[in-house]
């Protein structure tokens, strides 16, 4: 997945943030904006910054944070019973199910025809 994050392209602010910028650096804000800028890319261009994008977009959606709510209350649920719990069809069910596996938010494992989900041990996300 390719993450674009689109920066402030002008290195002029507007007036109103180039008086913030001002009366808090003390210089003029064409100078500490383009700092900023670069700041801002060097953290977008880290290693790790697309990842936990993408792991926190996975709880964005609010049928994904349902289900892991409803799987913070439940040691396992079966995907039919998040399918019960939230009005949602098997299909959409098991994309969103997908989404958090992905993410590493939720473990699933086949019993047969069933699947079954459980909460992963440790789902921590950490800031770039």
């Amino acid at each position: 997945m390719l993450i674009s994050v689109d920066m402030m392209s002008a290195v002029r602010p507007d007036a109103a943030l180039a008086t913030r910028l001002e009366r808090l650096t003390g210089e003029a804000a064409s100078c500490c904006v383009p700092e900023y800028q670069d700041l801002a890319k060097e953290v977008v261009a880290s290693g790790r910054f697309p990842e936990v994008l993408r792991r926190l977009r996975a709880l964005a959606d609010e049928h994904r944070l349902l289900a892991v709510a409803l799987l913070k209350r439940r040691k396992e649920l079966c995907a039919c019973e998040i399918q019960a719990a939230t009005g949602l069809s098997h299909a959409t069910v098991s994309h969103h199910m997908t989404v958090l596996v992905d993410a590493g938010f939720v473990r699933s494992r086949r019993h047969g025809k069933w699947m079954y989900y459980r909460l992963a041990e440790r789902p921590e996300v950490r800031v770039p």
